[in-house]
């Protein structure tokens, strides 16, 4: 059973009626149409963050859509942060940008007294005419797609941050490729 790809209340509620009808917990079927709705609302299935995927990194075979002024980090700059670990690399990035899963907003720990950061949207910096549109593209495995959002808070300005983040790529493949030229080969029996 498909769910309407809608953010309407009318669509939240009939996706909940027929989760639950076909057997689903009202809690899950709830979260799953507050979650589609929330990808609908914002103008379609909009990408943020780490790309789980069997489809390998620099192969560019996976169709999805991004925000305009999103930055894609290549997978080889992922897993060289991890030092081979793609989900190491992404975790690495997920606490530089201050993202959860899939790019979504880390929630506070309950009890802890912790609390998720505050998102101070600077939209002065987008193109007039408000939200930026979803732009589809060609992205692979184990690459990150940083909202254009996440950019601002991090380096105040969407054309610094491009710009940073192309000085960091580099300079994180100049070390990987140091790094692997000094490695001992492999034993031999």
């Amino acid at each position: 059973m498909p769910l309407i790809k809608s953010g309407s209340r009318k669509a939240i509620g009939t996706n909940i009626s027929e989760m639950v009808d076909a057997g689903h917990p009202r809690d899950q079927a709830i979260a799953a149409a507050l979650r589609n709705a929330r990808k609908y609302a914002r103008g379609g299935n909009v990408h943020e963050g780490f790309l789980h995927s069997t489809v390998p990194g620099r192969t560019d075979r996976l169709p999805i859509s991004v925000k305009g002024g999103a930055y894609v980090l290549p997978a080889d700059h992922v897993a060289a942060l991890g030092d081979g670990n793609s989900n190491a690399g992404a975790n690495i990035v997920n606490k530089l940008f201050k993202m959860g899963p899939y790019g979504s907003t880390p929630t506070a720990l309950r009890g802890t007294g912790v609390s998720s950061p505050k998102v101070n949207l600077r939209r002065a910096k987008f193109a007039s005419g408000g939200e930026s549109k979803a732009i589809p593209i060609i992205a692979a495995g184990g690459e990150i797609v940083i909202s254009p959002e996440k950019i601002m808070e991090r380096f105040g300005d969407l054309n610094k941050g491009h710009k940073t983040l192309d000085g960091w790529v580099l300079s994180t493949r100049k070390n990987h490729i140091k790094t692997l030229r000094g490695l001992k080969p492999p034993k031999k029996d």
